[in-house]
């Protein structure tokens, strides 16, 4: 007799477990909660709280913080170029 063996199910899918996260505080007095969804799943997460989300959400707001800081990088390097047209970076 021939036995058939099955892959075990994945006990968390990829993306799925959970990992510590503390979204940084704001300067200034007011602090927004961050909002987001990664593939029509939402979450939502007070700053300056210690919190566990899925690992595809944190992989989803160092996406933003890279972003965000790519584009200030480029305002950076243009305001540097003083009269230049920016087509010319």
């Amino acid at each position: 007799m021939s036995e058939t063996k099955k892959a075990a199910a994945p006990a968390v899918l990829d993306g799925d477990e959970y990992v510590d996260y503390m979204a940084p505080l704001l300067p200034g007095g007011k602090q927004k909660d961050i909002f987001g969804a990664v593939n029509g799943e939402t979450f939502c997460v007070k700053r300056g709280t210690p919190v566990k989300i899925k690992r595809k959400f944190l992989e989803a707001l160092n996406n933003a913080a890279a972003q965000q800081y790519a584009a200030y990088q480029t305002m950076s390097d243009i305001r540097k170029q003083g009269d230049k047209p920016a087509g010319n970076m």
